[in-house]
């Protein structure tokens, strides 16, 4: 006779009560953006708790992005914002990337993203996101320096991302590039690597303009690779 497996009952503290019901309130709508949460006090009478309890739910909503506090004011709900989701996972993130095994997952998430939004961008990029991109690939081309080129980079970069027009989507890449910024500047000092990058941005940008999303695909998968084939040789040559 086989036994239902016992689970662990979670323990639930004061804050956890309140969190969860406000939290219920904002998801449901009777709390919308912009709507200020009752005060301390009331809640205090409502949920027949003392301050602390409240405090501490009110911390954990403004660390969860549903609600802003400001001294003096009472907390009021505000608009969601993606890129507090992956703040959240900024301290887990980078501990992952301290081993060689988390910088290769992130490398690897980075062409999977990347890959698809130059394929996207090649399928729906307008005349104005096409003349936005020619602008930024001419200044990464004319770039002279290592700064230059590293913020050029960026822009051109992040101008294909932005044509999809999704927030969520931008701040995955921004949450993503930004913590492979080592692996950027470390793949730079590989002499190959500028020319490399310049002649796979101008493949990515013809691909995007010729509105060929396999093109697109092929070069932003092979400038990626290109960027960890040279992150990990000069990787080498330093161990």
């Amino acid at each position: 006779m086989s036994r239902t497996p016992i689970h662990a009952i979670k323990r639930y503290r004061l804050f956890d009560h309140i969190a969860e019901h406000l939290a219920q309130m904002i998801y449901s709508g009777e709390l919308k953006v912009g709507d200020a949460l009752p005060s301390e006090r009331e809640l205090m009478e409502r949920f027949q708790v003392g301050r602390p309890a409240v405090r501490e739910a009110l911390l954990w909503l403004n660390k969860k992005g549903l609600i802003s506090v400001s001294g003096g004011e009472r907390a009021r709900v505000t608009e969601p914002n993606p890129k507090d989701i992956l703040d959240q996972l900024s301290g887990a993130a980078r501990f992952l990337l301290s081993q060689p095994q988390g910088v290769q997952l992130f490398q690897q998430t980075r062409i999977l993203v990347e890959v698809a939004l130059a394929r996207e961008a090649a399928r729906i990029a307008s005349d104005t996101q096409i003349a936005e991109l020619r602008d930024l690939l001419e200044a990464n081309l004319s770039s002279t320096d290592i700064p230059g080129f590293v913020q050029t980079d960026d822009s051109f970069h992040f101008a294909i991302a932005r044509v999809l027009s999704n927030p969520v989507i931008n701040a995955l890449y921004d949450g993503v590039l930004e913590l492979l910024q080592d692996q950027r500047h470390t793949s730079l000092q590989d002499p190959r690597a500028l020319a490399a990058a310049r002649a796979c941005h101008e493949a990515i940008f013809a691909a995007i303009v010729a509105h060929d999303p396999d093109g697109a695909e092929a070069a932003m998968r092979r400038h990626l690779q290109d960027v960890e084939t040279f992150y990990w040789a000069v990787r080498g040559e330093k161990t």
